[in-house]
C-alpha cells in the first residue's frame, strides 16, 4: 500500500510557530530597504494589506506594477531573502523542546482512528486489502522548514512507524520538498501565467522560471515534480494536512483529482474550521461537504467525476491530528 501525505503550513502553525503570511509581514515591515522598488512595494502591501493574505497571488497581481525585469529581481529577491531568514528565526524556537515520536508515528499510520464510527469502518475496510503487504509511506510538504525532519531526527528514511494488524510494517519512504528549503531551491511563485497580471511577462522566460512555480523547479532541474507526479499517480490513501487548498498549487490538485478516479485511492483532508458542538453533530456534514466541494472545484474533474469520486474523499475536520507531539525539553 502506498500513503502519501501531503503538508502545508498549517503543521508548522500546529506547533505555534508564527509562519503566516501576516506574521512575515510584520517582520517584513520592520526590514530597513534602501531600494527604492523595494520600498514601493512595501508601501503597496501595506496599503492593500487585506489582498496580501496569498502572498505568492498577491506577487503576480502586483507584477502590474512593474515594467522591468531589473524591478522584479529586486522585489522577489528581497522578498525571498526576508522570508527564508524570518522562517529560520521561526524554526530555531523549537531548539527548546522535544517531540513525541511514538505519538506522532501512530497519527501518521492510523488516520483513520480520528474519524466518526462510519468514516472509520469505511477507511479501515478499505485499509484492510494490503493487510499482508508492506506500506510504504512518503511525506511531500510544501513547507521551507524542515521542521518534520527534526521530529523523525537522524534517520529520515525507511523508518518503521507501526506494524499493521501485525502483518504489514508501514515504513516512511521518504520527506521531500515541493518548494524547495530555506538555503536552496527555493520556489515561490504561482501555478500558471494566469495568475501573472502583467502580460508583458507572459513570455519573459527569466521572469517565469522566477514565478512560475513549475518552471523554477524545472529551471532548479531537481526533478522534485516529476518524482511528485509519480507519488500521487502511485497513491492508494492521499491525505492532506495544513493547506489552504490554495490556487497557486491547482496543478496538484488536478493531479490528485484525476487519481482518485482510479478504484484503489482515497483522499482525507485534515482542515479546521468552527467547533460544532455534539449537540448538533449533523450539521459537521454539512461543513464537511462544504470544503470537499471547495477541493473538487480545483480538480478540473466533470461534474460527472466529481459525483463519481466525492465518496471516496474523507474531510477530518478539526480531529486534533498532531496534536501533541511538541513538548517543552526538561533541564
Amino acid at each position: 500500500m502506498q500513503i502519501l501525505y501531503i503538508i502545508g503550513n498549517g503543521f508548522d502553525l500546529n506547533l505555534d510557530l508564527k509562519t503566516s503570511y501576516n506574521d512575515f509581514y510584520k517582520y517584513y515591515e520592520t526590514v530597513e530597504s534602501k531600494n527604492p522598488n523595494v520600498q514601493k512595494l512595501k508601501e503597496h502591501i501595506s496599503k492593500t494589506y487585506d489582498s496580501w493574505a496569498d502572498l505568492e497571488l498577491a506577487l503576480g497581481d502586483y507584477t502590474q506594477h512593474l515594467k522591468k525585469i531589473e524591478e522584479f529581481d529586486d522585489i522577489t529577491l528581497d522578498i525571498g531573502e526576508e522570508l527564508s531568514k524570518y522562517l529560520r528565526l521561526e524554526e530555531q524556537k523549537l531548539e527548546n523542546y522535544t517531540f513525541d515520536q511514538p505519538k506522532f508515528f501512530q497519527y501518521l499510520s492510523y488516520p483513520e482512528n480520528l474519524f466518526l464510527p462510519a468514516d472509520k469502518e469505511v477507511l479501515v475496510a478499505k485499509k484492510r486489502k494490503w493487510a499482508n503487504h508492506q506500506w510504504d509511506l512518503n511525506i511531500f510538504t510544501f513547507n521551507y522548514t524542515t521542521v518534520i525532519e527534526k521530529i523523525f531526527g537522524e534517520k529520515t528514511q525507511n523508518v518503521l512507524l507501526a506494524n499493521h494488524n501485525g502483518n504489514a510494517s508501514i515504513k516512511l519512504g521518504q520527506i521531500k520538498h515541493i518548494h524547495g528549503y530555506l538555503d536552496n531551491d527555493m520556489v515561490l511563485g504561482v501555478n500558471d501565467i494566469s495568475q501573472v497580471s502583467n502580460q508583458d511577462f507572459h513570455k519573459d522566460r527569466d521572469i517565469l522560471e522566477s514565478l512560475i512555480k513549475s518552471e523554477c523547479n524545472k529551471a532548479n532541474r531537481n526533478n522534485i515534480d516529476r518524482q511528485f507526479t509519480a507519488k500521487i499517480n502511485s497513491a492508494n490513501l492521499i491525505c492532506i494536512f495544513g493547506s489552504s487548498i490554495g490556487d497557486t498549487d491547482n496543478k496538484w490538485w488536478e493531479l490528485v483529482g484525476k487519481r482518485l478516479k482510479a478504484e484503489d485511492c482515497h483522499l482525507i483532508i485534515f482542515t479546521k474550521g468552527e467547533e460544532i458542538p455534539p449537540r448538533i453533530r449533523h450539521m459537521q456534514a454539512r461543513a464537511e461537504r462544504n470544503f470537499r466541494d471547495l477541493f473538487l472545484n480545483k480538480t478540473n474533474l466533470s461534474e460527472k467525476e466529481m459525483e463519481l469520486v466525492e465518496n471516496k474523499i474523507f474531510i477530518g475536520l478539526n480531529t486534533g491530528i498532531f496534536d501533541g507531539i511538541k513538548k517543552k525539553k526538561t533541564k
